[in-house]
């Protein structure tokens, strides 16, 4: 189960704390959070150097004097409570736990155990600009622990990402293309030595399969046949001395689907959108995935949901 954190939340206003440690307990069960004011710090400031995180008010205390109270040997997690533009509303509690998350190093996908192969699957339930954003960000990062990072998109071609826009950009001219790759696996006798001439360089990353030619070419496939070449490019992986990653993106696809291509990829990565709670379908959906998934899995909250300028209060 691990250490327990702390979490210390540093505002004026008691039933605002009070209802935000409730809703942090619901999402971070293992965490330990409770309330302090100013003026009790001013007394005991010793209170502060134990803590993992601290949740303050910026508009009752700066960082600055934050930090003149801390051991800058181990100083806490400074996690700010209100937006930063007007009229400066509270975070989300979805967003504060997304930052808590992300200093602990949650939500990246973890090293393989046994094997130099890593899998993924990410299922999105997001608008595709924030999708793109979340995953773009896991392949920069996976790119640090793996020497290979192999995108397979398990979506309709119109919602899949588009080239970057800008003069210096490479063109890049597919081999064959998914469609191709699609239907030579369903009809068998398809080695994995093939795999590298479906592959095409990724702008955002290492490679990629691409578009398809049809919109629905994806997603018509028989889930058999993407199972097959989920386990064909793991096959050719395993022949790179290097460390490799897979990561398949699932994108409006059915329940059923992603329950059965959950079973072929090991990390499994849950994109939700805000106040999931408010739609129980989509809850008890992802519940079943998840309880059914015998790897790692994680679910997450696209970050760019803060660059919004209406926020929602806690």
């Amino acid at each position: 189960m691990g250490i327990t954190k702390t979490i210390c939340i540093l505002d004026s206003d008691p039933c605002f704390s009070s209802l935000l440690i409730s809703r942090i307990k619901r999402q971070l069960p293992q965490h330990l959070a409770f309330r302090l004011n100013k003026d009790i710090l001013l007394s005991r400031s010793d209170l502060l150097l134990d803590n993992d995180y601290i949740l303050y008010n910026q508009h009752e205390i700066s960082e600055k004097e934050l930090l003149s109270h801390c051991n800058p040997a181990k100083s806490p997690h400074l996690i700010p409570l209100l937006a930063e533009e007007k009229p400066y509303p509270p975070k989300d509690v979805l967003m504060l736990v997304h930052e808590i998350e992300s200093r602990l190093g949650l939500g990246m996908i973890p090293l393989p155990l046994e094997s130099n192969i890593q899998t993924a699957l990410v299922l999105s339930f997001v608008p595709p600009e924030e999708r793109e954003i979340h995953v773009q960000k896991q392949i920069s990062r996976s790119l640090s622990d793996f020497a290979h990072v192999v995108r397979l998109d398990i979506m309709p071609g119109i919602i899949m990402p588009c080239d970057p826009e800008y003069p210096d950009a490479p063109v890049y001219q597919q081999v064959s293309g998914i469609s191709s790759l699609l239907e030579r696996l369903s009809k068998r006798g398809f080695s994995y030595k093939d795999i590298p001439m479906f592959l095409e360089p990724d702008p955002y990353g290492d490679l990629r399969f691409g578009k398809p030619v049809h919109s629905d070419d994806v997603i018509s496939a028989h889930t058999r046949t993407l199972h097959l070449l989920i386990r064909k490019t793991v096959e050719y992986l395993r022949t790179l001395e290097d460390s490799s990653l897979l990561i398949a993106v699932a994108d409006g696809i059915s329940f059923r689907r992603m329950q059965s291509l959950s079973k072929s990829l090991s990390h499994l990565e849950i994109l939700t959108p805000l106040h999931i709670e408010k739609d129980y379908m989509l809850c008890n959906e992802i519940d079943t995935i998840v309880k059914q998934h015998t790897g790692t899995s994680h679910i997450d909250f696209p970050y760019r949901i803060q660059l919004k300028k209406e926020r929602i209060a806690v």
